[in-house]
């Protein structure tokens, strides 16, 4: 383990910060893989997933149809949910309603002040285990400056860059033994396309959907049916272009709307103001669905050609309706826009493509790439690290992921604090 990986863990264990998600992003996350695939129940048995099944279309548990084993002994199949609360299972009145006699697990996030049972309407025990999606606050940096000098702060970066694609790789990894290769690629690239803003309503789309789903003849209209932009209201004000678009997406999804209604994407959770143009999430919908739609000339693109068909594959993508309209109650552009932008697809890159690769591929591509014009919070966190925006300090992808992951890690601390967590102990 590195000083970083020392000095992170230390951290966390002393704030130990409650998270701040909602019950459906912890549960688009779970099933990502992101919080791991075993856990020890609190009546100390160990609980591995082999697969969390697909989204509950009906009423009933969160899950269904998830295969699980229980102290490495025989597969089971049957449904999971997922609470904030352990309480939550007799406050939902899950005990008594027959929907969820199939549970063979209830996860939940917060520990209650008293210990808390889950039973079936049968009176069966339902075995319960914590997630811990612990999240440090979001905190300002504190200016502290000139207090690391270049080549220390260099060496955090390194640190904290490796920490960052370890991470990244891990994540990636469990999301394939969950559900294959081309399944996680997908997942990942939707997240991508949402970028911070909309990150969980587009994995949550791309989840409950499928990519058999997203590719298939249907596959736009339930995307875009799943994500909530279907409303009547949007064709009736909508101009002849848009209606023209929108005319087979509404009529396909008519037909398929009743059986998925449970499983459209709340409203709430989408953030459409203040968004630029090219990142709108109608526009990065319909690039999600070309994705999907053209998903085998994307692997075979990787396939044949790795980083340089991965980013060949993105800059030629194109759709008839969404090259030349950003949402669907804007005008018509005046001039075609890229689909998914040169930034975007240096982000999918990072983000989807490279954790996928063996850590040393994926170190080297990472190390290759130049970095782009440094973001806010680069910037801020080399003014934290040394007083100014030192360039030196983020000339590469690799050095400005570092950067990123020291923000996030280390962003309550002041420069000197975190430094003296990341040295190696001389004193022994």
């Amino acid at each position: 383990m590195s000083n970083y990986e020392l000095a992170r863990s230390d951290l966390l264990l002393r704030e130990a910060p409650s998270p701040r998600l909602s019950e459906l992003e912890i549960q688009a996350r779970l099933f990502a893989g992101e919080y791991g695939t075993s856990w020890k129940t609190t009546c100390g048995r160990m609980v591995e997933i082999l697969s969390f099944g697909q989204w509950n279309r009906e009423a009933g548990p969160d899950f269904k149809a998830a295969r699980m084993a229980f102290d490495g002994g025989e597969e089971q199949s049957g449904d999971l949910e997922v609470d904030m609360d352990p309480r939550d299972w007799e406050r939902h009145g899950h005990a008594t309603n027959p929907a969820y006699d199939g549970v063979l697990l209830q996860l939940f996030v917060h520990p209650p002040p008293a210990a808390a049972f889950a039973r079936t309407s049968a009176f069966r025990a339902v075995p319960q285990a914590r997630l811990n999606p612990a999240e440090k606050p979001s905190c300002p940096l504190r200016h502290a400056p000139g207090a690391v000098g270049t080549p220390e702060a260099l060496v955090m970066i390194e640190e904290a860059a490796e920490f960052r694609l370890r991470a990244k790789h891990a994540a990636h990894m469990r999301a394939i033994s969950l559900h294959g290769p081309d399944t996680a690629l997908f997942h990942a690239i939707a997240a991508g396309l949402g970028y911070k803003n909309n990150s969980i309503p587009f994995l949550l789309a791309a989840q409950r959907n499928g990519l058999r789903a997203s590719a298939g003849p249907d596959g736009e209209a339930r995307l875009f049916g799943l994500a909530g932009f279907l409303e009547p209201r949007t064709f009736d004000d909508a101009g002849p272009p848009t209606r023209d678009y929108l005319k087979p997406l509404w009529e396909r999804w008519w037909a398929l709307r009743d059986p998925l209604a449970r499983l459209v994407v709340s409203k709430g959770l989408w953030k459409l103001s203040g968004i630029r143009p090219s990142n709108h999430p109608h526009r990065r919908m319909g690039a999600l669905a070309r994705v999907s739609s053209e998903f085998p000339a994307l692997r075979s693109a990787i396939q044949s050609g790795g980083v340089t068909g991965f980013r060949a594959f993105f800059e030629r993508l194109s759709h008839p309706y969404w090259t030349r309209h950003w949402n669907l109650s804007a005008s018509r552009l005046d001039r075609d826009l890229a689909l998914v932008g040169p930034d975007r697809i240096r982000d999918l890159l990072i983000n989807a493509y490279l954790p996928s690769l063996p850590l040393d591929q994926a170190r080297q591509s990472l190390c290759s790439l130049p970095g782009t014009t440094p973001a806010g919070l680069i910037r801020l966190a080399s003014e934290w690290l040394v007083g100014s925006v030192d360039r030196s300090l983020m000339r590469s992808a690799r050095q400005q992921q570092g950067l990123l992951q020291l923000h996030a890690d280390f962003g309550s601390l002041t420069a000197l604090e975190a430094w003296a967590k990341c040295r190696p102990n001389t004193s022994t």
